[in-house]
């Protein structure tokens, strides 16, 4: 930063010391003589007509004409001596020319004439203005670059850009892409866990299922048991492992148009078997959406199966179009959850136990996934109060992918 901020200094103060010059020189070239061409010819003709006595002058001259005092004015030795030899001396004061002659010992005064002046003062501080502007242009626009080239690098952190060695920015891309190598590796070393441990728990957990399958002499009641603990580790292991491919962006979505209205109808279809109170649905007749089909409808199964766990006698899945969003309402009439931890219950393992019956299952995954899919399709989930008494749980998600 201190070499962005010096250069930029050297540069303003050169690039203004250049074009003051530039435009003054320009200034004084334009800048008309003193004396106008036709003053000359003006005033041999002015002095003709003046040959009679001063009473005549303001009708031939059409100046005003004014006595002085013959000392009131220090005139120059070669001016003095003109007018003694009975010519016109002329005067400039801003735009206007007096002219004086001597006749019998008294100074006359005939003026003031208006000289036409071009002002080309204002174009001239509109050039300089114009010249400092394209000059700071032009020192931006590689900085513009950059910054723009940093920041497309930025929207994929995955991605290293690495910019010229001349670059005003090169120190604060160079610390980038330091930072997105450690963010890799983190990532990479967190994936390689997560699968290492998930394949070494499925290994056990398969052995252990052959063989309480082939147990003929534990009680049928204890083993159920024993198999119903093992389909929950094997369970949380696969839903460790989707949850570790959305956390770390590696989706093969299948991008296509999908109906919101059609998955919810499956849905409720598919889990009315299950215990718990029964779905409600207000939708519009379509609702269509570019996305996934496969994880909306995992995330939508998660939100619905948690309704049903928790919820008394209503759930009600409501769709509504908020501008360029759907906005997908899932509430029920269940304990609900405290505004302290509303946010708290998007993260991966997080369970309310004071609010939420542990016993019911689930192993705090369900939300984490929902989010990361609502992610994955630019959109959002909140939680907050419902108007049955319990949670509200509000997917947003866009019409289309930008």
């Amino acid at each position: 930063m201190q070499r962005l901020f010096w250069h930029f200094y050297l540069f303003i103060f050169l690039v203004l010391l250049a074009l003051g010059w530039t435009v003054e020189q320009l200034w004084q070239q334009w800048q008309p003589a003193a004396e106008p061409p036709w003053l000359a010819s003006y005033q041999t003709l002015l002095q003709q007509q003046l040959q009679g006595p001063p009473s005549g002058w303001p009708a031939l001259s059409q100046l005003e004409v004014t006595a002085l005092n013959a000392n009131s004015i220090s005139w120059l030795a070669t001016e003095q001596a003109q007018l003694e030899q009975g010519q016109l001396v002329s005067l400039f004061d801003d735009a206007k020319v007096y002219f004086y002659a001597l006749r019998e010992g008294q100074l006359w005064q005939l003026g003031p004439l208006p000289l036409q002046q071009q002002d080309g003062a204002a174009w001239f501080s509109l050039l300089f203005f114009v010249l400092l502007a394209v000059a700071v242009a032009l020192w931006l626009y590689p900085v513009t670059r950059d910054i723009r080239t940093l920041e497309r690098s930025l929207q994929q952190p995955l991605t290293t850009t690495a910019l010229p060695a001349h670059s005003f920015i090169a120190p604060i891309a160079e610390r980038f892409l330091q930072m997105s190598q450690q963010i890799r590796s983190l990532l990479n070393l967190q994936r390689e866990m997560t699968h290492a441990v998930s394949h070494e728990l499925r290994t056990p957990i398969a052995r252990l299922s052959f063989a309480l399958e082939m147990a003929s002499q534990l009680p049928e009641q204890e083993k159920q048991l024993m198999l119903q603990d093992v389909r929950e580790l094997q369970q949380l292991v696969d839903e460790i492992l989707d949850y570790a491919r959305l956390e770390a962006g590696q989706l093969p979505l299948q991008w296509q148009q999908v109906d919101l209205a059609e998955l919810l109808l499956s849905l409720q279809e598919k889990l009315s078997p299950l215990p718990g109170a029964p779905i409600q649905l207000q939708l519009p007749p379509t609702v269509q959406l570019y996305g996934d089909g496969h994880y909306l409808e995992r995330a939508l199964q998660n939100l619905l199966v948690n309704a049903k766990k928790y919820a008394k006698q209503h759930i009600i899945v409501s769709i509504t179009q908020q501008q360029q969003y759907w906005q997908l309402k899932v509430e029920d009439d269940g304990p609900g959850v405290a505004p302290a931890l509303r946010e708290d219950i998007m993260k991966p393992f997080f369970r309310v136990e004071a609010s939420r019956n542990k016993d019911s299952g689930g192993f705090g995954l369900g939300l984490a996934i929902v989010q990361r899919v609502a992610h994955w399709h630019q959109g959002s989930i909140s939680v907050g109060a419902s108007t049955l008494g319990g949670a509200c749980f509000e997917l947003r998600l866009p019409l289309r992918q930008g």
